[in-house]
C-alpha cells in the first residue's frame, strides 16, 4: 500500500494571499457540508497554503453534476457519479478529479485529459477487506453456513436433531480438494490467493494482462479464462470493469462451469449478466453464487436472488473496515490538494494529461 500523508496540523494561519479553491464532494456516501464530511472539514482546516471552501453536493446525472461542479477546482467523486465528456467538456474550472477508491470505469479518463482535468484514485484502498470478504463468501459457500443458519431458524435442528445429512441441503466437499479459479490477478486476486493458500486448494488465475510468471511465483497455475471456468470448482472474480470484462461472465461463461461449481463476485456488478445467472441457478446448471456486486444496485425487491437459498448477498460492503473508509477519504482529499497545489500525486490515471499541464514532481 502506498505511503499515507501525514496529517495536517490541527490549526493554521492563512494569509491574504492565500489561493481559494472550492472542492465539491459529489458523493453522498459520506455525508454532505452539513453533516458526515467533518474528518474533510478537519484536514482542510489543517492546511495552511490553501485557502479551501468543502461543499457537498450529491449528484449523480450529468446535469446535476455540471451544475454543481460548475464554479468548483476539483471534484471528488464515488462509484456512482457517471463523470462523462460531456460532463468533462462543462466544467471549465475543475482542475482535478479525485475518485473515492480504486476503479476508475465511471470516469471518461480520455475526455478528462483532453480537457486539461487530472484523475487521481488510490489503488491501495481496500485491498486486504475485499480479499478478506471474498475469502468470507468462498468459505461460506463451500461449508454452506448460511443455508444452514437458514434451515436451523426454520426448525430443522429441532426436526433432524443430530442427522447433519437431513438438515443440509447439499452436499459439502473438503475444500482441500476443491480448484479455486481467481480471475483478474491484480492486486486484490493475489491477496485472495494468498488467503487461499493455506487451505491447499489448487489455484488457478486468468488475467490476459499479467505476465504468468508472476503467477507462478504466487504458486498459481496460469490458464485461459475458458480453462479456469471448465476447472474450478470456486470461481472469484477479481477483475476490473473495463469493455473487455463488462458481461463476460455471461451464458457462455456459466455453461463451461461444472455443475456443483460456485461463483463468488466482489468485483464489478456488470461482470456478470445477471439474468444469465439467474437463470443457471435456477436450472441448478451451476451450484451457488455469492455477490457483493450486482447491476442494478441495489437489487429490486422482485429479484428472484433474494428467493434463492444457494445465493449470499452482500451490500457492496466488501470494500468496507473503519480504518479503509478512514484512510480513502483523507487520501482521496490530499492528493487533489497536491494537484491544486500544481504538484503531481502519486497516481495519475489519465497521463495524458501530463502533455496539456505541467505539475511539480
Amino acid at each position: 500500500m502506498a505511503t499515507q500523508h501525514p496529517a495536517p496540523a490541527a490549526q493554521t494561519v492563512k494569509g491574504t494571499d492565500t489561493p481559494t479553491f472550492t472542492v465539491i464532494v459529489t458523493s453522498d456516501r459520506y455525508g454532505n457540508e452539513s453533516h458526515g464530511l467533518e474528518l474533510e472539514q478537519e484536514l482542510v482546516a489543517g492546511v495552511t497554503d490553501l485557502d479551501v471552501r468543502l461543499v457537498g453536493r450529491a449528484s449523480t446525472s450529468e446535469d446535476d453534476l455540471i451544475e454543481a461542479a460548475r464554479d468548483a477546482d476539483a471534484m471528488l467523486v464515488s462509484t456512482r457519479e457517471a463523470v462523462t465528456r460531456r460532463v468533462l467538456q462543462n466544467i471549465p474550472r475543475v482542475k482535478v478529479i479525485s475518485r473515492y477508491g480504486v476503479g476508475l470505469d465511471n470516469v471518461d479518463l480520455d475526455a478528462a485529459a483532453e480537457a486539461g482535468i487530472v484523475v487521481t484514485h488510490y489503488p491501495g484502498y481496500c485491498t486486504s477487506e475485499v480479499a478478506d470478504h471474498a475469502l468470507a463468501m468462498i468459505l461460506a459457500l463451500n461449508r454452506r453456513i448460511v443455508e444452514q443458519d437458514r434451515a436451523l431458524r426454520e426448525g430443522s435442528w429441532v426436526e433432524h436433531g443430530p442427522a447433519t445429512r437431513r438438515i443440509l441441503r447439499g452436499p459439502i466437499q473438503p475444500l482441500r480438494e476443491q480448484t479455486l479459479g481467481i480471475v483478474g490477478f491484480g492486486r486484490i486476486g493475489q491477496a485472495v490467493a494468498a488467503r487461499a493458500r493455506p487451505f491447499n486448494m489448487t489455484l488457478l488465475a486468468a488475467d490476459p494482462y499479467l505476465d504468468p510468471e508472476v503467477m507462478v511465483a504466487a504458486g498459481v497455475e496460469p490458464v485461459s479464462l475458458p480453462d479456469l471456468l471448465r476447472r474450478s470448482d470456486i470461481i472469484t472474480l477479481h477483475a476490473p470493469l473495463t469493455p473487455e470484462t463488462r458481461g463476460i461472465i455471461d451464458a457462455a461463461a456459466l455453461a463451461l462451469m461444472k455443475p456443483a461449481a460456485v461463483l463468488v463476485n466482489t468485483a464489478r456488478g456488470p461482470i456478470i449478466d445477471l439474468p444469465a445467472l439467474a437463470e443457471a441457478l435456477q436450472e441448478g446448471r451451476i451450484g451457488g453464487a455469492a455477490l457483493d456486486v450486482v447491476d442494478p444496485e441495489p437489487l429490486p425487491a422482485d429479484s428472484p436472488f433474494y428467493r434463492m437459498p444457494n445465493v449470499i448477498l452482500t451490500p457492496h460492503s466488501a470494500y468496507y473496515s473503519e480504518r479503509s473508509v478512514d484512510v480513502v477519504r483523507r487520501e482521496t482529499l490530499l492528493e487533489a490538494l497536491q494537484v491544486l497545489r500544481g504538484k503531481r500525486p502519486r497516481t495519475v490515471a489519465n497521463p495524458a494529461v501530463l502533455e496539456k499541464i505541467a505539475l511539480e514532481p
